[in-house]
């Protein structure tokens, strides 16, 4: 059953922290947040950012790494790009980004559930090691909303079947929108040059109204739960959805599944 308790409805999980954009967005919002970073120098930095709000117990800093079992395991940071950082080393250094391996701490998001209870919204964005999260989740323990980056759309989106999840939507995390399915099929048996004027103008649009409406409110993530846009897509719809974007990881656009009870 879905937690019915107020703590769970007060709290967020933001598995993959990064600089603290999200963390503090929730805060905004009135939410506690359990705050999850890898990164040593980006959970220092979160551990200065938030100094107040965990003094006061609104934040909790996990500074480990989501893994199979506790312990410590080599992870590669991303000094170009920090928030690519990741235990995979071929995402830290994709692009041929500069990056350089360090040992980290690591648990289970079992574990932290165990700790700090069921929430409200689950944010997971931690390159390539998402499914460690849904694989951890159970009916018992799982939030109103959850989201995850895209890795293998099909994997994740028949566990969050298996956990009772019956409603799905596919954003973009250049603009926060939903792409339309129709404009994708063009896109998708358009010639070349006709594709790249078509991409050109969808993100240009998209930045336009990103930029004027939704990136001066929301952290970088973006708005979670009912205020994501775009409509509601079945298991069905999504996976058709993600099988015409074509997802692939050297992609320079990116995508999170957003599902909800």
């Amino acid at each position: 059953m879905t937690p019915a308790n107020s703590a769970a409805r007060e709290l967020i999980y933001d598995v993959g922290a990064e600089n603290g954009d999200d963390s503090a967005y929730y805060l905004r919002l009135g939410y506690k947040v359990v705050g999850v970073e890898a990164n040593p120098l980006a959970a220092a930095a979160l551990e200065r950012r938030f100094a107040a709000e965990l003094a006061d117990g609104r934040y909790a800093l996990v500074p480990k790494g989501i893994a199979a079992e506790p312990g410590e395991a080599p992870f590669w940071i991303c000094d170009d790009e920090p928030g690519r950082s990741s235990f995979d080393p071929s995402m830290a250094s994709s692009f041929g980004a500069r990056h350089h391996c360090v040992t980290v701490q690591t648990c289970t998001f079992r574990s932290l559930l165990e700790q700090y209870g069921p929430a409200a919204y689950v944010k997971i964005d931690i390159e390539g090691s998402d499914d460690l999260c849904l694989a951890d989740l159970d009916s018992a323990a799982r939030a109103r909303f959850i989201s995850a980056e895209v890795t293998c759309g099909a994997r994740q989106i028949g566990r969050l079947r298996e956990l009772g999840y019956a409603r799905f939507k596919i954003i973009a995390q250049s603009s926060f929108h939903q792409p339309n399915r129709t404009l994708e099929l063009i896109k998708r048996r358009a010639a070349a040059t006709a594709k790249r004027l078509l991409c050109a103008a969808e993100r240009l649009a998209m930045k336009q109204r990103s930029e004027t409406n939704w990136r001066k409110s929301f952290g970088p993530s973006g708005p979670f739960g009912e205020e994501t846009r775009g409509r509601w897509l079945d298991d069905r719809q999504a996976l058709e959805l993600l099988e015409i974007l074509d997802v692939r990881p050297d992609d320079q656009e990116w995508y999170d599944i957003h599902a909800g009870l």
